[in-house]
């Protein structure tokens, strides 16, 4: 028995030896060097166009502006064991835009990488004002403004930014916060851990986040009858709704108050933790549900 117990050791002992031999501590095996280039492109780009691209470890910033074209500058990273390595990760590594239908599509090509190897791709691009963008990232930021197209956008570690945006707009992400200001149009935001913020909006709003507060800032010049939808798990829900809105509204939370500026006709039973009724004429729908926080409407 004695003897099988030091076999299982030293199996453990040498399995540590050669993890490190590899050189991997308890950070991980992490790449320590890298290498950045920097690939500029041009194409051009018609209004209602869709921009696309997909990259995994990067930010992308996309603007609109008074432009026939799309100019694109891509920053790739390549981490690897030595710098001269890394260099040749990065070197590697094609980027295209390829127009295709209604579409203009960033297309990253990549060489095999090591387990010990990673590369990274960034995008700042402008684009024609007048056109849409379906942008999807893993680790890294979204940062999307002055478009007036179709907007998707995704990303899983990062947060994401929008601004001045006039169309049906999707944007998520799992961890990280969400801001949108000026945005005209249907609006569905999303995220796990973090708040969500849109303000100057003026359509219909679908917000969605679990560990973070949701608020909704309607303008003095939205119209009066939208759907609006926001649900928190642990965080606040406030709504500054439009003028004379007109909707049907339910408020519930578990663990809070609901606390409203507005003249509502109550229907059913009125307890502190849960609100029916009719805002208007009722034309629109409201929706607010928290179960660890309070719910504000102004």
């Amino acid at each position: 028995m004695k003897n099988d117990n030091f076999k299982k050791v030293f199996l453990v002992l040498l399995s540590c030896f050669a993890v490190a031999a590899m050189g991997c501590g308890t950070d991980g095996c992490e790449p320590k060097a890298k290498y950045e280039r920097i690939v500029t492109l041009s194409a051009p780009m018609s209004p209602d166009t869709t921009f696309e691209t997909q990259t995994h470890n990067g930010y992308i910033d996309i603007t609109g502006t008074d432009v026939t074209q799309c100019s694109l500058t891509a920053t790739v990273t390549g981490w690897a064991d030595t710098e001269e390595n890394a260099k040749l990760l990065a070197e590697a590594v094609e980027i295209k835009l390829v127009p295709s239908g209604g579409k203009l599509t960033a297309k990253i090509e990549k060489p095999e990488l090591t387990p010990y190897q990673r590369i990274g791709v960034s995008f700042d691009v402008t684009v024609p004002a007048e056109t849409g963008a379906d942008v999807t990232t893993h680790n890294g930021a979204l940062i999307i403004k002055n478009l007036t197209g179709q907007i998707k956008g995704a990303t899983h570690n990062g947060r994401v930014t929008a601004e001045k945006i006039s169309g049906t707009t999707e944007l998520k992400t799992h961890n990280g916060e969400i801001i949108c200001k000026e945005v005209a149009g249907n609006t569905q935001l999303e995220t796990h851990n973090g708040s969500i913020t849109c303000e100057d909006a003026s359509g219909d709003t679908y917000l969605r986040t679990h560990n973070g507060s949701a608020k909704a800032f309607y303008t003095a010049t939205a119209p009066p009858v939208c759907n609006v939808s926001m649900v928190s798990h642990n965080g606040s829900v406030s709504l500054t709704a439009p003028l004379n809105l007109s909707a049907k509204v339910e408020a519930s939370t578990h663990n809070g108050s609901i606390n409203t500026d507005l003249p509502i006709t109550v229907s059913g039973q009125v307890t502190k933790n849960k609100l029916t009724g009719t805002i208007g004429k009722g034309e629109g729908k409201l929706y607010l549900e928290t179960y660890n926080g309070s719910i504000n409407i102004k």
